[in-house]
């Protein structure tokens, strides 16, 4: 395996971006245990393998969006400011990265801690050269 793959390195680089979007002020690489009163936050990182294929490597991405339930009930509104900002301005590429701009969009789901989450899975390649 080329250390360049290096998982860390894959998940600050979307956390920079969602972060330059503003999608949320609150950016995480794991799902938080408790969250300080928020009305959002992201989870951004890197699910199942980083595959090694020697001029480039790949995997996915996963970008959670958030959005705390207005009295128990899912804040869809929110959901999709977020997921908006974050589809209107994602790019194509950053350094090594090169992201496919067709997302897999996982539906809303409650977290059983008074949020919503939508997820957003990004096939990602890695140059390597």
């Amino acid at each position: 395996m080329i250390p360049i793959y290096d998982i860390t390195e894959i998940e600050d680089a979307v956390r920079e971006i969602v972060r330059d979007l503003k999608v949320s002020s609150r950016i995480y690489t794991n799902r938080p245990k408790e969250v300080t009163p928020s009305n959002d936050f992201v989870v951004v990182n890197v699910s199942g393998t980083t595959e090694d294929l020697k001029t480039y490597g790949s995997c996915i991405v996963d970008i959670n969006l958030f959005a705390k339930d207005i009295d128990a009930f899912k804040n869809g509104k929110k959901l999709s400011a977020m997921y908006r900002k974050l589809v209107d301005g994602f790019p194509a590429s950053k350094g090594r990265l090169l992201f496919d701009t067709d997302f897999m969009i996982l539906g809303d789901t409650p977290d059983d801690f008074g949020f919503h989450a939508r997820i957003i899975r990004i096939s990602t390649t890695i140059k390597a050269i």
